[in-house]
């Protein structure tokens, strides 16, 4: 149960979704976060009114890196600029969060993610990790697996880094998940493969510890994927009895040039708003 200072009303509201000791800081920025991610954006006044609500989340000059590959979006105005492009791709993007635990300046804010692309829904998981300054994000990193977004456009044709790991897991064992799963698995073989493929992908590895929180550990640092050295990150969550790692996939099965032309699909081709 989070500890909260006095006039924060959201870890009341969450609940025991929310742990740590809550300062003013934290908690303008897990309301905001939280008020963003139920927003609606199907018109253009309603996702311009969501951009300016993020912006707000964020220092004038802060950053805001994927899990992998792309240098970080520097400064308010162009973190705008690229979440007014995701939203007018799906605008039906929005979370619920799941957990959040906060440590000093440092939030994990785990979220169930969702969207409508190409006229199908979407669901996914992913953690925010933030670093906090009177109330601002200075340093955000989003860990979830954007291929994902890809699979109503792909079909069976998208890469899979972990196709059939889960297929056949019978023995028991610790319960663990993560990208390219659609369910935890207990089979400490499967987990062994899992990782293997993982390892598989990369080479020149150089991650380190770097935030953490409660149940959650941040490592991030640089690997060698599809003949090119990435920023990458892995989020690793421990509660729940469920081991849960959080990375993206995409820069690991695809180089820039694939990567560019699938986004120029997905922002080209993606459905309007289901009614």
């Amino acid at each position: 149960m989070a500890e909260t200072t006095e006039g924060c009303s959201m870890p009341k509201q969450l609940g025991d979704l929310i742990e740590g000791v809550v300062s003013p800081s934290a908690c303008a920025f897990i309301t905001k976060q939280t008020e963003f991610g139920a927003m609606r954006s199907d018109t253009p006044e309603e996702r311009e009114a969501r951009v300016r609500l993020y912006g707000t989340i964020f220092a004038v000059d802060g950053t805001l890196a994927e899990s992998g590959s792309a240098p970080p979006v520097q400064g308010r105005a162009n973190i705008e600029n690229s979440l007014r492009t995701l939203l007018e791709a799906f605008p039906t993007f929005r979370f619920t969060p799941v957990k959040i635990v906060v440590n000093g300046d440092a939030v994990f804010y785990e979220a169930a993610n969702e969207a409508v692309i190409h006229g199908r829904m979407v669901r996914y998981p992913a953690v925010y990790r933030v670093v906090l300054k009177d109330g601002e994000v200075t340093q955000g990193r989003r860990y979830h697996d954007r291929t994902e977004w890809f699979r109503p456009l792909e079909n069976d044709g998208l890469r899979e880094l972990f196709a059939g790991v889960g297929d056949d897991c019978p023995r028991p064992g610790p319960a663990f998940t993560g990208p390219g799963l659609t369910a935890p698995v207990t089979d400490p073989g499967c987990h062994l493969a899992y990782l293997g493929r993982l390892s598989g992908a990369m080479a020149d590895v150089r991650l380190a510890p770097d935030q953490e929180a409660g149940e959650f550990r941040e490592y991030r640092g640089t690997v060698r994927a599809k003949g090119r050295t990435i920023d990458f990150g892995i989020v690793v969550g421990t509660g729940s009895g469920v081991l849960r790692y959080y990375f993206d996939t995409l820069p690991l099965s695809y180089d820039d040039a694939e990567m560019a032309a699938l986004f120029t699909k997905l922002i080209t081709g993606a459905a309007p708003p289901a009614r």
